[in-house]
């Protein structure tokens, strides 16, 4: 008496089918990324020598691999910067130590004082931390935002977001643009 085999299916094809299906959904798939800062890079420049920085248009900043903050050689805690970079930054700031300031024509706000070249120079050691980065940025972002929202308060009635789009260009370029330049990270010491 013979045994009766159930039947089987084919199962030759079904990685073919399967791997096809992967291929199909790889390539329709889009991968959005929720994260991230938003930076606009100087525009370039083929000057070999760079431009001569007074040093005291530049808030230095630098985070240790410690993740310790020091602002101009003082160190302080993250929660400090945002109102040490509102200070180096404010325009009735005249002192000796203070950003050079120099007075402006400007459309839709008439002659007003602007820093001149004033710009944060952020740097971190290899061994920061990836979340103590991103709050010193953060912190630097606020202090700017801040800073256009008071000034567009005081001159618009609106805060920065609200205001037009002309009156954001020239806030925004002009009298506080975000200046925020990123050296390349040193090795630990």
């Amino acid at each position: 008496m013979a045994v009766k085999q159930p039947p089987q299916l084919n199962g030759t094809q079904t990685a073919d089918m399967a791997f096809i299906l992967v291929c199909f959904f790889m390539m329709v798939t889009t991968m959005g990324s929720e994260f991230g800062m938003i930076r606009q890079l100087p525009p370039w420049t083929d000057d070999t020598q760079g431009d001569k920085i007074n040093e005291r248009n530049v808030l230095l900043v630098f985070v240790n691999q410690h993740n310790q903050l020091m602002v101009r050689g003082e160190i302080i805690e993250v929660s400090e910067l945002r109102r040490k970079t509102k200070d180096f930054f404010d325009l009735s700031n005249m002192g000796e130590h203070d950003p050079e300031k120099e007075p402006k024509d400007l459309a839709i706000i008439g002659t007003t004082m602007v820093n001149k070249g004033a710009v944060v120079s952020l740097q971190n050691d290899r061994g920061t931390s990836y979340k103590t980065y991103l709050q010193v940025q953060n912190e630097l972002t606020a202090a700017i935002r801040e800073l256009r929202d008071e000034f567009c308060l005081s001159r618009f009635g609106s805060k920065y977001d609200d205001c037009t789009a002309e009156q954001q260009e020239v806030v925004g370029k002009e009298i506080y643009p975000m200046s925020i330049s990123e050296a390349e990270p040193r090795d630990k010491r």
